[in-house]
């Protein structure tokens, strides 16, 4: 069993140093990132082929605009995993320049049954839940996360997700305890471009290829009657960002047995985020491995995942 005592000496280190970097300017908050993102392209070149491999491969570029873009969004996505650091505080000291209809925000916050916030590493994702607490406050608010191994961090990392007051769910506990929550009025946000293991997945046209895409949030929206709304926060190059709000999906409405109705959601938000990474390729995770589960002639069985 790991030392209790130094796993509290650890979590206070961390959190007064955690406290202290929260208090970097934004403006030097991007320049460590372009640092820290210099130093990882350098030493890491298996990430650095991995992301110019894939831009190359799913966005049809030169090699040339590929290493570029590749450049790009590391430092974008360096940023992205800083910005958790103001993530308490953000919306009281910067201004988010808004990008939607009226008539999309006004049906997000006229809804009256549960709702689904479907987004992805791309832009910046960890702002993501205070954004939702701000705009929904009457709404109890969820986001459902990929617990890290080490416990210390793990807990360093949820508090800092639900510094305005988001519930931080673990992925594993998500359909316990987001179900009942929801279907009392709730609001839960899913990151949905995690490659994800056969088991879980649908596979799912997705950037030119086929990716395995979690039928987790799926089947969560599907079992609450809840209305699925794309949502993205991107930078505008300025020093500001844009929330993208797309059309909702009712999922009340959709017709077909579970698997087939499971699979039209699916494909819903894996097609929203296929089209903001096209608008934005360089604020994508492009250096995760995205792909790399594949569907194969066991699919078919329906024990391996299902193509569609």
């Amino acid at each position: 069993m790991p030392d209790k005592r130094g796993a509290a000496v650890l979590y206070r280190a961390l959190r007064n140093l955690l406290a202290a970097a929260s208090r970097i300017p934004w403006t030097a908050l991007s320049r460590l990132a372009r640092v820290l993102a210099f130093f990882f392209w350098h030493l890491v070149p298996s990430r650095r082929k991995e992301a110019v491999s894939a831009i190359r491969k799913h966005l049809k570029v030169s090699h040339e605009e590929a290493l570029n873009l590749a450049r790009q969004s590391f430092a974008e996505n360096f940023l992205s995993f800083l910005e958790i650091l103001h993530a308490g505080r953000f919306f009281t000291e910067q201004s988010v320049r808004i990008l939607y209809t009226p008539e999309v925000k006004a049906r997000l916050q006229a809804e009256k049954g549960p709702i689904i916030i479907a987004t992805a590493h791309l832009g910046s994702w960890e702002l993501m839940p205070g954004l939702a607490a701000d705009v929904l406050p009457q709404r109890e608010g969820m986001v459902v996360v990929r617990s890290h191994r080490n416990r210390t961090l793990n807990k360093i990392i949820a508090e800092l997700r639900g510094a305005r007051g988001m519930l931080v769910v673990d992925h594993r506990r998500a359909v316990e305890i987001l179900l009942p929550k929801l279907r009392n009025g709730g609001l839960a946000a899913f990151l949905v471009d995690h490659n994800t293991n056969r088991r879980e997945a649908v596979f799912l046209p997705f950037l030119e290829d086929t990716a395995a895409v979690n039928m987790g949030p799926a089947s969560i929206a599907l079992r609450a009657k809840a209305a699925v709304y794309p949502v993205f926060l991107l930078r505008d190059g300025k020093g500001g960002h844009i929330l993208h709000m797309l059309e909702p999906l009712h999922t009340e409405g959709l017709e077909g047995n579970i698997r087939e109705r499971v699979a039209k959601i699916a494909r819903f938000y894996t097609d929203a985020v296929d089209k903001m990474v096209r608008i934005y390729p360089a604020q994508w995770f492009w250096m995760h491995r995205r792909w790399k589960t594949r569907p194969d002639q066991s699919a078919s069985s329906g024990k391996q995942g299902r193509s569609v």
